[in-house]
Order: structure tokens, then C-alpha cells, then sequence
């Protein structure tokens, strides 16, 4: 069932740009050059990585491929907004072909997915490949092929949940050595089906949150024939985007409508989404209750991290569907903080 949300009638309380400042942040380097961000991570020690497609375009076409096109990076920076040097395995600076998200785990883990490439992949700290999931640069569906992932989370138990959603429509299990348990999901608008699970988290209480967008003719232009099923090619009438809640082992508890979700985050009991592709808002895990709306932070929240003092850096794509530029030049990378 769907949760009862009035949207209209909701007691959140809109959080005014005098509450949240825009940071000058960060300071790219003169020789840094990137179409556009895509992913954004903090660790412990306050260090904000930047997962950027440096050169995005139709990655998974044979040509591509055979060019090496389609790379993307990570690159750490200060609070302050200085650039700190590259990330990853240093005989790979451009190390996927289409960065989506990254993320750091309670045990300092790194984890990144790969859309382009079709691969998750998990790493130490300094760069060592410890796991990867999927098959790079094969595109599939089944126990070791992904077709566009887009997020990944760690459960408490140690298994790995990998979202399979851009052409496939699916949740898929893995222990935590990366030996494929079950999957979940197809293409559908029922309980437990998808249309393009975009982005995932999983709440304090460990109940999983899928943000699944409306499907229909996404990124054709960065596939090969065949690689979209025929079902996905046009979006399913009266279709909406919608955050589905699952249980840890993703049985369909409910979903809320009242959001329009594209990336979604969890800190301190309260689940991060953004609404209407560039508003944050604040949610109360129990109750989907909108706490707070932070109002036009970036023009697509593609993925958003905060840090221990709370704020907030947004990673987000294709700026050039508001008039703005990509690259350095346009708004990749965002930080805000709250005033005091």
C-alpha cells in the first residue's frame, strides 16, 4: 500500500537560503578538466571525494570502448575547497568508463558503480581493489553481468545489495565475498518491481529505500541495440517516480509518492532524498513526514554526502538542462553549510 502523504497539507518547514550559504567551493586546479559530477563521498577525516565523468559520451558503444572513451576519476578535496590529488589505483587514473555514485562504508570501505562499465567495485582506503562485481564492459543480466548499476549498499550482515537499474530492473544480493545470494525485482510498477531503481540506502533500522524513477527510453543514446528491452523503450502510462520501502531481505513494506526522488542518503535516523530533481529534503525514516526543504541547491542532486558538522556537498550531472555550463565552470560540485 502507499503511504498517505498530502504534500500540499504537510507541516514541513521550508529551510530559506539564509539558513543554508553557498560555499565558494572547491578550488579546482588550473589542469583539472571534467564534463560533469556524478558522485560525492566524505570520510572520517573530512576529506570530500569527487567521482567525475571526465569524458562521458556513449561509453558502452564498441568504438568507445575500443578508444578507451568514457573515463572517470575521483579526486579529493578540503573542506576548505583544497585540491588534495587523485584517488584510485594509480595505474588507473580514469578508472571507470561511467562513474554514477561512490560511497565510503562504516569500516572505511570504498565502493563505486560503474554504470558504463557495468561493474561495482569495492576498494581499501589507499586504492587496492579488494571485490568487483559484475563483468567490465559486458552488459547482461544474471548472476555475474549488470546492465547499468547505479548504487550499492553494505547491510549490517555483511551482504552486499547492488542496484541493477538503468536498462535492468532489479535488486541483487551478494554475501560479502561477492558470491551471489538471490535478485529481486522486473520491470513493472507492482510492489517489488521497478522501473529504474536510480538510487538506494538503507535506514537505521535497516529497512532498504529505493528511489525508482519512471522508466522509458533512458540513455538510448549510450547503448547498443538490444541492450534496452523492448518494454523499456516508452515509459508506462500514469507512471510516477516513487521511494519503494523494503525490508532487509526485500520484502515490500510501502512507498511514498509525496517525493520525487533522483538520489537518496541516511544520517542520523533521518533519510537525505532530493525532490523535484534539485530540492533536499529531510525525512523522518518511520513516517516519510517531510522535516525540512532546502529549496533549488543544485540543478540535478545526482548524489549528496554531509559531513560530521553537517554540511552538505552535492554531485550533479548534465548542469546544461538549466542553462549552465558543465565542467569547472558550471555547478559539478556544490557545498553548503548552515548559517549560524
Amino acid at each position: 500500500m502507499c503511504s498517505d502523504h498530502d504534500v500540499e497539507n504537510s507541516t514541513e518547514s521550508l529551510a530559506s537560503r539564509n539558513q543554508y550559504q553557498l560555499a565558494d567551493w572547491p578550488n579546482y586546479p588550473e589542469n583539472m578538466e571534467f564534463e560533469m559530477g556524478s558522485g560525492v563521498a566524505v570520510d572520517d577525516k573530512g576529506i570530500i571525494y569527487l567521482f567525475t565523468r571526465d569524458i562521458e559520451h556513449w561509453a558502452t558503444h564498441p568504438l568507445a570502448m575500443k578508444e578507451k572513451m568514457g573515463k572517470s576519476s575521483v579526486s579529493m578535496f578540503s573542506k576548505a575547497g583544497k585540491y588534495l590529488g587523485k584517488w584510485g589505483p594509480s595505474d588507473q587514473p580514469g578508472f571507470a568508463l561511467g562513474g554514477h555514485t561512490i560511497y565510503i562504508e562504516k569500516d572505511g570501505m570504498f565502493w563505486t558503480t560503474d554504470r558504463d562499465g557495468h561493474t561495482v567495485r569495492k576498494y581499501s582506503p589507499d586504492g587496492e581493489l579488494l571485490l568487483e562485481l559484475g563483468t567490465f564492459g559486458e552488459w547482461g543480466c544474471d548472476q555475474t553481468h549488470f546492465n547499468g548499476p547505479t548504487a550499492v549498499l553494505v547491510q549490517d550482515d555483511g551482504n552486499i545489495v547492488v542496484a541493477d537499474g538503468y536498462w535492468n530492473s532489479r535488486l541483487v544480493w551478494f554475501d560479502a565475498d561477492g558470491k551471489f545470494l538471490r535478485e529481486q525485482g522486473r520491470w513493472g510498477r507492482k510492489p517489488g518491481e521497478f522501473n529504474t531503481p536510480h538510487a538506494i540506502t538503507q535506514d537505521s533500522k535497516g529497512r532498504i529505500l529505493v528511489a525508482d524513477l519512471v522508466g522509458g527510453n533512458f540513455h538510448d543514446y549510450m547503448t547498443v541495440p538490444g541492450q534496452i528491452a523492448e518494454e523499456r523503450i516508452q515509459p508506462e502510462k500514469n507512471a510516477f517516480h516513487r521511494i519503494q520501502r523494503l525490508s532487509s531481505q526485500g520484502e515490500y513494506i510501502d512507498e511514498w509518492t509525496h517525493i520525487t526522488p533522483l538520489s537518496l542518503a541516511t544520517y542520523d535516523k533521518r533519510i537525505y532524498a532530493s525532490d523535484k530533481m534539485s530540492d533536499l529534503v529531510i525525512v523522518d525514516e518511520d513516517t516519510g513526514d517531510i522535516i525540512e526543504r532546502v529549496e533549488k541547491i543544485s540543478v540535478y542532486i545526482h548524489q549528496l554526502a554531509m559531513d560530521r558538522e553537517g554540511d552538505l556537498y552535492v554531485a550533479s550531472v548534465y548542469p546544461e538542462h538549466a542553462g549552465e555550463k558543465r565542467g569547472k565552470d558550471g555547478p559539478s560540485h556544490r557545498r553548503w553549510f548552515r548559517a549560524s
